[in-house]
């Protein structure tokens, strides 16, 4: 289950502590104070034991501001970035003993700025990105979309996610958080929607890849902060220079309170139907349009066909339960699998959802709860739903 914004708060100030503490002990370390190499060990034991929860904190943390385009706890958790940063050079200096305590704190300082570029591109301490010219933006759109379709494609041939991550890491060696900014500063000085609209072309599939490269080793992880910071500057074109949601009165998103593309919770109203937690529809969407069927006559074939659902349609059939196009394009059985599962563990009247869900693609809702889909699929799909019993 989603965790609540109370939870988050929770999880935010038990990072905060961790951080302050940690970083005591890594300054009682480097002081000096402590001569005996036992008493040196002891405290790097406890640097360790104290940072261990930090990577399932900070997925917490950093994917609900991010979600919830949330600037209020953004705030709080920018102001980590100086201890972060102070924990990372001194745990730096006592490698190998604490080298994954290093990457952690590494790991937490750059999330903090890249949220803290995202959230508040004036805020002091932001470097200005140099300007660039409209073919040093087309080169670098060209070198993201590069590495997102080529790791797109190896997820397609299920390859690891770490060997993904290695070869996203080479392709965008050279595109860091700098050159990120200056292509979204480019396209909108120059309100050039053309640019706009081959940047953020691919918006989906980052989402899924920033998501995916959260955890694995250094270089994916790494990987995993630069799609990340991708992603919420394709959001912010997506939603200041192409107007992608004031285009669509049905999607009624205030340009300062959630971004699209991310959730699908309370972001589609006027026929939607209300539900008993937020919905990770987009996360969903990645999944039915990556996932292949690997049996019978529709072997090979994804089960959502994302070149004729776009993910801003597939958000718009599950929240008013109009399946009516998306049926059209998939693998039917697994659809009404989805469907089935999804309408009892999100939606408030369920039955009322079936029913007109079921009516949308010419079925009852008898016929649609009628499926026969590989175990595989649907413990897959109970991880993306957690509510799913």
């Amino acid at each position: 289950m989603e965790k609540t914004r109370f939870a988050i708060i929770s999880d935010l100030f038990r990072l905060s502590g961790i951080i302050g503490g940690s970083l005591k002990l890594a300054e009682s370390l480097a002081s000096g104070k402590v001569e005996d190499e036992a008493g040196n060990k002891d405290i790097c034991k406890n640097i360790r034991r104290e940072m261990k929860t930090v990577p399932a904190l900070l997925s917490g943390v950093r994917e609900y501001i991010a979600e919830h385009d949330d600037k209020e706890l953004a705030h709080q958790f920018v102001r980590l970035h100086g201890d972060a940063k102070q924990l990372h050079g001194l745990c730096s200096a006592y490698q190998p003993e604490l080298g994954k305590e290093a990457f952690y704190s590494g790991i937490v300082y750059t999330s903090i700025e890249v949220i803290g570029q995202y959230f508040f591109p004036d805020g002091r301490g932001q470097r200005k990105a140099h300007p660039m010219t409209r073919i040093e933006a087309t080169d670098c759109i060209d070198t993201i979309r590069a590495a997102i379709r080529k790791c797109t494609a190896a997820t397609d041939a299920n390859k690891g996610k770490d060997d993904m991550g290695e070869e996203a890491y080479a392709l965008l060696a050279d595109m860091d958080k700098d050159k990120i900014e200056a292509v979204k500063e480019y396209i909108t000085n120059a309100n050039d929607k053309d640019l706009a609209r081959l940047f953020t072309e691919d918006f989906a599939k980052a989402v899924h890849l920033s998501m995916m490269f959260q955890s694995g080793n250094t270089k994916t992880q790494s990987v995993g902060i630069k799609m990340f910071h991708t992603v919420l500057t394709m959001g912010y074109v997506k939603r200041n220079i192409l107007h992608e949601d004031a285009a669509k009165p049905e999607v009624k998103t205030p340009p300062d309170q959630t971004m699209p593309g991310f959730t699908a919770a309370d972001t589609v109203q006027d026929g939607a139907f209300s539900t008993t937690a937020q919905v990770p529809v987009l996360r969903l969407y990645q999944f039915l349009t990556a996932f292949t069927v690997q049996s019978g006559p529709d072997k090979g074939k994804p089960v959502l066909d994302g070149n004729a659902v776009s993910d801003k349609d597939f958000i718009r059939a599950v929240m008013r339960a109009d399946y009516s196009t998306a049926y059209q394009n998939c693998v039917k059985g697994k659809m009404r699998c989805v469907i089935t599962l999804l309408s009892k563990a999100y939606f408030k009247d369920w039955k009322e959802y079936r029913t007109a869900a079921a009516r949308s693609i010419g079925l009852t809702a008898e016929s649609l709860a009628k499926y026969n889909v590989e175990k595989p699929f649907v413990s897959r799909l109970k991880e993306l739903l957690p509510l799913i019993k």
